[in-house]
């Protein structure tokens, strides 16, 4: 599928700099003082790389590929350099509807009461999840490490931010992330940029979207904003003493 905008060679570049320059230019007009970069960047220093390792690895299993046609052909090991510049816009842009909701909601879930059972719900869960990881993971590479990172981001904000998934605004932001996610995707499926290898999805779409893509967005969301509150809430307090 051809999309008129979007260039061979200078496609996926052309996506990532439609997701980063409109969010910088509304984070300066409008949200100027309400977005914590320093915790930020932190936090994309801390989770990037974690998806970065996982697509070098993919890419060198061949659980999916770049389309030499629509990328510079500048290469980090086996990535194209574009989907290395993917990891650290998509947060960035991304992170502002979050900012937005928190700016400008009045109910900021602040004094959440996080309850043992709570907890032992969310292990029991985080345990369930890397077990069919590793089962499926022979078969579908993608939709079990998608099991197993998934995992991973809920007992991540179990033990750095506690109360994150009982927020109501981490769902509104999460459910409102999926409209430029499906946009995004779309474009990267439908050229396609991203080829998907034989053994990787369970062959499930969302018209050209793997379901596991939905999967692995909620855990990379997840990973960015655990610690996106966690590293605000150790700048809030260095600014209060």
């Amino acid at each position: 599928m051809e999309i008129p905008f979007l260039f061979p060679r200078y496609a996926y570049l052309e996506i990532d700099s439609l997701i980063f320059f409109p969010t910088l230019i509304i984070s300066l007009l409008f949200l100027r003082g309400k977005r914590d970069y320093k915790a930020l960047i932190k936090s994309i220093l801390i989770v990037s790389p974690l998806y970065l390792a996982w697509d070098f690895i993919a890419t060198w299993k061949d659980s999916w590929s770049f389309n030499p046609k629509y990328v510079l052909g500048l290469y980090v090991i086996d990535l194209p350099i574009e989907e290395v510049i993917f990891f650290f816009v998509t947060p960035f842009a991304t992170l502002l509807i979050y900012d937005f909701l928190k700016s400008y909601s009045l109910k900021l879930n602040n004094h959440v009461n996080v309850t043992r059972k709570y907890k032992q719900i969310i292990f029991l869960i985080s345990i369930i999840l890397i077990a069919l990881g590793i089962i499926i993971l022979p078969n579908y590479s993608y939709m079990g490490m998608d099991l197993i990172y998934l995992s991973a981001s809920l007992l991540t904000s179990l033990v750095v931010y506690s109360k994150l998934l009982l927020s109501k605004i981490f769902w509104e932001f999460i459910l409102l992330s999926y409209i430029p996610f499906f946009v995004f995707d779309f474009f990267l499926t439908s050229l396609p940029i991203v080829i998907y290898g034989d053994k990787s999805i369970i062959g499930i779409r969302v018209i050209t979207i793997p379901i596991e893509d939905f999967i692995y967005s909620f855990s990379m969301l997840t990973f960015y904003i655990t610690f996106y509150e966690h590293f605000r809430n150790c700048n809030n307090y260095e600014n209060s003493n």
